[in-house]
């Protein structure tokens, strides 16, 4: 049931998605799998604080919500800025090696967008009291934890082999500028959306 619950929200359109699927395009596979074990890395973060009982106190915590939230917010509208402000020529450059992603660079990218993510305490907030039974063991909370990471991974792994793909990279190369424009937009819209979200209680 929770890998269930979890496998329907991982589907749900999010930064998680949007930053897998910009790595993916522009700079093939295997940065779209680390940004996807970025997330999954992120995910354990919040697994873990959430086991000690610390996510409760995010979400009731006017101070520490905030800041996570502008935090998060920053970061999205800062790589929405980024890609508008990319280049023809360097989006068509998108496969030479000398621009290939950095590894730490994809994985720095996943695991920064879903960590500085509140709405992902909220979830786990959620799942962890009203779904998992509050008298299961510590240890069986943890490995569905470790389940839904591995969830992500291999989910988000799979966006960056299925949207990697020659055909689709080649397509997205003839009008990167252009989808530049239109991601940068959507995650400016994502940052200001976070930006005005609510702490719960």
């Amino acid at each position: 049931m929770v890998a269930g619950i979890n496998l329907v929200a991982i589907l749900s359109p999010g930064p998680d998605f949007a930053i897998t699927l910009r790595n993916t395009l522009a700079r093939g596979v295997r940065a779209g799998v680390l940004t996807a074990l970025g997330i999954a890395a992120g995910l354990s973060v919040h697994v873990a604080y959430t086991l000690a009982g610390l996510s409760v106190v995010i979400a009731q915590s006017v101070v520490l919500f905030s800041i996570i939230k502008i935090l998060g917010a920053a970061y999205l509208i800062w790589i929405g800025i980024q890609a508008l402000r990319a280049r023809p020529h360097e989006a068509n450059a998108a496969d030479a090696p000398e621009t290939a992603m950095r590894a730490h660079a994809a994985l720095l990218s996943g695991f920064l967008t879903n960590i500085l993510n509140p709405k992902v305490a909220f979830y786990f907030l959620a799942l962890f009291t009203q779904v998992i039974d509050p008298d299961t063991a510590t240890a069986e909370k943890g490995l569905y934890g470790v389940t839904m990471m591995l969830e992500a991974a291999l989910l988000f792994s799979t966006v960056a082999l299925l949207f990697g793909q020659p055909m689709l990279r080649r397509a997205y190369r003839r009008a990167a500028h252009w989808i530049d424009r239109v991601v940068g937009v959507v995650f400016i819209g994502l940052g200001v959306r976070l930006a005005f979200a609510k702490a719960l209680g």
